[in-house]
């Protein structure tokens, strides 16, 4: 790969991770960057990789996703260099960034993995976030791969609607004190 155009993809990279304010998946990064013609996957992949190993950004990986966060390092580095980054380039991200806006978030916010227990069993961990910050994790355990499987994919589908559901049970003073009149009755 070429020094110059090395330097515009980290460039992108560390932009598109900065202006979107989360953590990114592997998916949506590359989904951008082939999208609109910048590169192909083994470079976007080498990349990320080198970008990872100078610290500018760390990664948190799952079974079924890797996501990117931009560090402090990264953003200095971004600013340094932002200049050097076409305004088209920054339009589309920024364009990229509001069209698809809701899979993002969605993306970011809904974690699944699962994995084999000592016993045999598999450990299925669903959590749902906002903003970077932990709302709800369960953990489930279940007897095979197959229903793991089945857990998290369908947490991946409902994890907003399971957040409300035990939100409302579990904490909704409304919920509470209409149950405690009927209690009192």
């Amino acid at each position: 790969m070429l020094a110059e155009a090395s330097r515009l993809y980290k460039l992108i990279i560390l932009y598109f991770l900065y202006r979107s304010n989360a953590e990114i998946t592997n998916a949506v990064l590359s989904d951008f960057l082939l999208e609109y013609g910048y590169t192909d996957y083994f470079s976007i992949q080498e990349t990320l990789s080198s970008l990872t190993e100078d610290e500018m950004v760390v990664l948190n990986k799952t079974r079924t996703k890797t996501y990117y966060t931009i560090t402090e390092g990264g953003l200095e580095t971004l600013e340094y260099f932002r200049s050097k980054l076409p305004k088209d380039t920054i339009r589309q991200i920024n364009a990229y960034l509001q069209d698809k806006r809701l899979q993002i978030v969605r993306d970011a916010n809904v974690r699944i993995d699962y994995g084999k227990t000592d016993s045999g069993d598999y450990l299925a961990r669903c959590s749902f976030l906002e903003q970077n910050e932990l709302l709800l994790e369960v953990a489930l355990e279940v007897p095979d791969e197959m229903k793991a499987v089945r857990v998290c994919r369908n947490f991946q589908e409902k994890g907003e609607e399971i957040y409300t559901y035990l939100w409302q049970k579990l904490v909704s003073e409304k919920e509470a004190a209409s149950n405690g009149q009927k209690e009192a009755r």
